[in-house]
């Protein structure tokens, strides 16, 4: 087995820095520590006007973002718009050294990013309904207004932003929680620039990633282009975590005249890591007890895993996109699009452990049946493989126009906006299995199961793994801003008007059609300068993912919202942000009914029916007896615990009505020109109130965390002896979060609450007329433990406790330049 004592890397990497640094700040001791000046193309006296439909980090001031485009579909003060809009800015990202959209969902308290992975940046997917908005389960974001599946390199992204609650008026399909919105960097015109980032980790990572923008004169008008890119080692403290990150994109610009503005993004992105990188667990129905091996065998590490190179978890994405933007007048401009975004996800492609002997990764559910963690019938404990592959392939196409023209009417400005989008899916998911030629490896101190072949074996049977989809939505929106009483009193009417269809294609199609109206209605009037009160409804249509453990579709989500709160520019905006109430109800998706029949209920009753014995062994309180020996009892609990695909009791159905109350705060504080601090409070009550289940009456969504607080904060010298050191602490705190009702009386456990902060150092400084920086980051400071697994405590009769995997802390180290 491979040493389990990986060494730090840091030193080796700190001793080749060490004379960068020096040479650079003993010639920065004599040169101005002030940034480069732009390389601007455009002359001095020119008027640079920006764009309706795009957006700049160069807008930015710190953690602060002063317009939005998700909120409204066009360039808008978020001051302005009667809805609860949060920004991540570039800033932010780059201080926290944060590599994917994903992580970012620690710092907005409305979000909660559970079954994250705690050892890693490099995410393949958002785990499969981990991702809650206010309550609700999310499976996906958008990207520029589009839907998007995956995690997106923040190398190629301006920024993230947050509009919350319901906003089908806006995009047509969208949750109830709201709608998370990636916005792409863009060409920019006002000056030419390099960047380069140089990144070492603690257990021999590296990443380099390059942001490269020029502009000229071309064919009588202006030209451009950006190319971003990223080349990623990756690797963690757990064993065979070796993975990679590539990402490349291209914008391209064109501006034959003032009005016009041409645009093409080609981008390509690959990621991988291993599969296997989770924990066995056993499970005893009768006393709820979930035990992880290296509980039941201490000789082995928690950093010990399944995985091996061979077997590798991937997302190979493409997107390729045309736009335009016009202007006629002053008052109209018009945007259009056309794109095609092909995905890839392998989520296991080798000899996998994690079939029915309770898996190590979510990933491999469906491998073949008898792989995982057993134990033979002369009591010897294996680990055994077979092979394994799957996948899930979609090709998206989209395209649309969006068109907003303003007109002034007497004492009232008007902002008409309205357009229309298609959107287009092919999905299909290709299976392998091997159910005859097993491995295994019996479980020492000293398990290696990465000593396997990469070539499948003969009785390997490749197919379609799931039905193929054709899913499409086409959607129509217009919208009215009003800003009447010398700009206090601001209105925002919406209305959108979507079609669905989902087809399935089996022996008989399933076709899911659907078309709904969504509203929105929103105002917001300034009381003061600094404070203004708002008010909005609003609806959301989301076609959901979820299907059952028989790849039956489940039917679409509704949600309606009401909120309203304040937003503030105290002291001159020194302290900027919104407070708010909100009330949402939802109906249709998926729910679980922990005693619905799942694939192995129904083997389970054939079995039975035929006269067979469905198993041939049970896991009870007295340990594991044969079928025959086991009680009427003992075989029903064995029964109301057989799990479905996701590893949870009973089956996913048709979902009924839940309804989600809370209050939230988001503010940006900057008491002084060189300290920002960003606060995020969210306290939520989620609950199902109507259903075809009466137990599930009242319950929560799994992963629901009522209380989550968020900080960050930045302070900056700009005069004296360390002039040009920045230093930051981020922290967040997040209350029990609910992981199932399996207890007797269908009580809920949980997780325990979890603490965790993170702190960034940064110097910039200026040699050879060059712009240098040296960023540490260190991730973990408090070693959050991981949870896995259940365990009953002293006199206890059903296992509450969750077994606790320690985790470390990640340093990093980035070199920048800048020119």
């Amino acid at each position: 087995m491979p040493s389990t004592d990986k060494r730090s890397y840091l030193p080796q990497l700190a001793t080749v820095l060490t004379p960068l640094i020096a040479v650079t700040s003993l010639a920065a001791q004599t040169e101005s520590t002030e940034p480069a000046p732009a390389l601007d193309t455009a002359p001095s006296d020119e008027i640079v006007q920006l764009s309706p439909f795009s957006i700049t980090d160069s807008q930015d001031q710190g953690y602060r973002a002063s317009n939005s485009i998700a909120g409204t579909r066009s360039n808008t003060p978020i001051k302005d718009v009667p809805l609860n809009i949060q920004v991540f800015t570039k800033d932010l990202s780059d201080d926290l050294g944060i590599t994917s959209q994903i992580e970012l969902e620690r710092y907005n308290a409305a979000l909660v990013n559970g079954g994250a992975d705690v050892h890693s940046d490099n995410l393949i997917q958002q785990a499969y309904n981990g991702f809650l908005f206010r309550g609700f389960v999310q499976n996906w974001g958008l990207r520029d207004g589009v839907r998007q599946y995956d995690p997106i390199d923040t190398q190629g992204l301006a920024r993230v932003e947050i509009v919350k609650g319901p906003a089908a008026a806006l995009y047509g399909l969208t949750y109830a929680g709201g709608v998370m919105n990636s916005i792409t960097k863009d060409v920019d015109f006002k000056k030419n620039f390099t960047s380069i980032r140089l990144t070492g980790q603690s257990y021999g990572e590296y990443r380099g990633a390059i942001d490269m923008n020029y502009t000229g004169e071309a064919a009588g008008g202006k030209v451009g282009v950006r190319f971003n890119g990223v080349n990623a080692q990756t690797e963690d403290n757990r064993e065979h975590s070796e993975g990679k990150v590539e990402f490349a994109q291209v914008n391209l610009a064109w501006k034959p005249a003032k009005s016009t503005e041409l645009k093409f993004l080609a981008e390509k992105g690959y990621r991988e890591k291993a599969n296997g990188l989770g924990y066995f667990l056993r499970d005893n129905a009768a006393t709820g007890e979930s035990t992880p091996l290296q509980v039941a065998h201490s000789n082995i590490p928690w950093s010990w895993n399944w995985g091996d190179e061979k077997n590798m978890r991937s997302a190979d994405t493409e997107f390729f996109r045309g736009s335009f933007i016009q202007s006629i007048g002053e008052n109209l401009s018009i945007t259009g699009y056309m794109q095609y975004y092909s995905r890839k996800n392998i989520d296991s492609d080798g000899w996998d452990a994690g079939g029915s002997g309770s898996g190590g990764s979510g990933a491999s559910w469906d491998a073949a049946a008898g792989t995982g963690w057993l134990t033979l019938p002369d009591g010897t404990e294996v680990i055994r493989k077979s092979y394994h592959y799957r996948d899930w392939c979609n090709d998206n196409h989209a395209y649309g126009a969006t068109a907003v023209y303003k007109l002034e009417t007497g004492p009232v400005k008007n902002t008409f906006t309205a357009g229309a989008n298609v959107w287009k899916e092919d999905f299909i998911s290709y299976k392998g299995v091997d159910s005859v030629n097993m491995q295994d490896f019996q479980i020492s101190n000293k398990i290696d199961t990465s000593l396997v072949s990469s070539i499948p074996t003969a009785d390997y049977v490749h197919s379609i793994g799931s039905p193929a989809e054709d899913n499409s939505n086409d959607y129509y929106f217009a919208s009215w801003q009003a800003s009447a009483l010398n700009n206090r009193l601001k209105t925002n009417v919406a209305v959108n008007r979507t079609n669905l269809k989902l087809v399935q294609h089996a022996a008989t199609p399933r076709v899911n059609d659907l078309s709904k109206t969504s509203p929105m209605f929103g105002a917001m009037f300034d009381i003061t300068r600094e404070l203004s009160v708002f008010a909005v409804h609003s609806t959301s249509l989301f076609p959901t993912t979820d299907k059952n453990d028989f790849d039956e579709q489940l039917p679409a989500v509704v949600g309606k919202s009401n909120e309203f709160g304040i937003k503030t520019e105290l002291f001159g905006g020194k302290v900027s942000g919104t407070i708010s109430y909100y009330e949402i109800s939802q109906e249709g998706g998926s729910q679980r009914d922990p005693s619905a029949t799942n694939r192995a209920k129904r083997a389970w009753d054939a079995a039975v029916a035929a006269g067979n014995a469905p198993v041939s062994s049970i896991s009870t309180a007295h340990g594991t007896v044969a079928w025959a020996d086991a009680t009427p009892d003992e075989r029903a609990a064995a029964y109301a615990d057989l799990r479905d695909r996701q590893n949870s009791q009973g089956d996913l159905v048709a979902g009924g009505e839940q309804e989600s109350k809370g209050i939230e705060a988001d503010l940006i504080i900057q008491p002084t020109a060189n300290w920002q601090v960003m606060l995020s409070y969210a306290h939520n009550t989620q609950k199902v109130t109507k259903s075809v289940n009466l137990a599930t009456i009242g319950q929560s969504t799994t992963g629901h965390i009522k209380d989550q607080v968020a900080m960050l904060t930045k302070y900056s010298f700009t005069d004296g002896p360390v002039k040009g050191l920045s230093l930051g602490v981020g922290m967040q705190y997040a209350g029990k979060a609910l992981q199932d009702y399996s207890a007797p009386g269908n009580t809920a456990r949980y997780n325990p609450s979890t603490f965790y902060a993170e702190f960034f150092a940064n110097y910039k400084f200026k040699a050879f007329d060059l712009q240098h920086s040296i960023q540490l980051n260190v991730k973990n400071l408090t070693k959050q433990e991981e949870f896995v697994g259940w365990y009953r405590t002293s006199g206890a009769s059903y296992a509450t406790a969750r077994h606790e995997v320690p985790t470390k802390m990640r340093w990093s180290l980035t070199y920048g330049l800048d020119f």
